[in-house]
C-alpha cells in the first residue's frame, strides 16, 4: 500500500483531520486513532457494509480495550459505591438512553467523503486538548441525511489508557489544560441539544463541572489541596463556557440554514 505523510504544521486533530480528508483522492476515507490495531480483514468488512447501501455515510467497528474499561464504574469493587458511581455516571451524555438511540463512532471508522463534506468535516472552532470531536462529527453526518452504522464483525483494539494519560497531563500542564478539555467535551454535546434534549446536555455539563474533577483526582490519588480546588473551579468554568458556546453555535447554525 502506498502511503503519503502530510506535514500540516498544526497541533490540532480537527484541523489535521480535515486536511487529510480534503487531500484524499478516493470516495471513501478511513479515520483512525493513532493507537489502534486493526484485526485482519477490518477494511474489507467495513467497506462491504458501506457499499451495500448508498444512504450509509459512515461505518464504524467494535472497539476492544485489551486493558479493560477505564471507567470508575468498572473499577469500583464495593457494591454501595458501585451503585452510587453508576447513578452519577448516568448523567453523562455517553450513557444516556437518548444518546444510545443514536449511532456515534470513535475514530475507527470509514466514511464516504461526500458525507463528511456535507456534514462540514471536523469542527475547527476548538483548540487542543480536543475530545468528543468524533461524537460531534457522527451526529452531524446523521443530520446531513446519512446513516451511521456499526459493523460488529470487525474489531479494532485500543491500547491507550486515555483517562490515565489525561490525568498525568493535567498534573503536568496544570488546571487550565483540564479546563479546556472539559470545555471542549461540553461544547461538542451542547451543539446538539436539539436532538439530545436540553436537559440531557445540562446533566452532562453538571457532571463535567462537579464529578469529572473527582474522577480525575481519583486517578491521580496524591495531589495537594490547592491543586484539588483549582481543578474543581476550572472544571466549573470550563463546563459553563462550553455549554454556552455550544448553544450559541447551534443557534447560529440554525439561523444560517433558515
Amino acid at each position: 500500500m502506498d502511503c503519503r505523510v502530510i506535514e500540516t504544521g498544526y497541533w490540532n486533530r480537527c484541523i489535521t483531520g480535515n486536511i487529510g480528508i480534503l487531500r484524499s483522492e478516493g470516495e471513501l476515507v478511513a479515520i483512525l486513532e493513532d493507537d489502534v490495531v486493526l484485526e485482519p480483514g477490518w477494511l474489507t468488512k467495513l467497506v462491504a457494509v458501506l457499499i451495500n447501501d448508498k444512504n450509509i455515510g459512515c461505518v464504524y467497528s467494535a472497539v476492544v480495550n485489551p486493558f479493560g474499561s477505564e471507567s470508575i464504574v468498572a473499577r469500583t469493587n464495593k457494591k454501595m459505591i458501585y451503585f452510587i458511581v453508576k447513578i452519577l455516571n448516568a448523567l453523562r451524555v455517553h450513557n444516556h438512553f437518548v444518546r444510545k438511540k443514536l449511532n456515534v463512532f470513535s475514530l475507527t471508522v470509514i466514511c464516504r467523503k461526500k458525507a463528511l463534506l456535507k456534514a462540514g468535516l471536523f469542527d475547527m472552532n476548538v483548540e487542543e486538548p480536543i475530545v468528543a470531536e468524533d461524537y460531534d462529527l457522527a451526529l452531524r453526518v446523521q443530520k446531513a441525511g446519512y446513516k451511521v452504522v456499526v459493523c460488529d464483525e470487525a474489531k479494532a483494539f485500543h491500547y491507550s489508557l486515555h483517562m490515565y494519560k489525561r490525568a498525568l497531563t493535567a498534573l503536568g500542564k496544570g488546571p487550565q489544560w483540564w479546563m479546556k478539555l472539559v470545555e471542549n467535551d461540553t461544547y461538542f454535546f451542547a451543539k446538539h441539544y436539539d436532538i439530545l434534549g436540553i436537559l440531557v446536555v445540562l446533566m452532562h455539563a453538571f457532571y463535567n463541572a462537579i464529578f469529572s474533577p473527582l474522577a480525575l483526582l481519583l486517578k491521580l490519588k496524591r495531589v495537594s489541596i490547592v491543586f484539588f480546588f483549582k481543578i474543581f473551579l476550572y472544571s466549573i468554568k470550563g463546563s459553563f463556557v462550553g455549554f454556552i458556546r455550544g448553544l450559541l453555535i447551534s443557534k447560529s447554525s440554525k439561523s444560517y440554514r433558515e
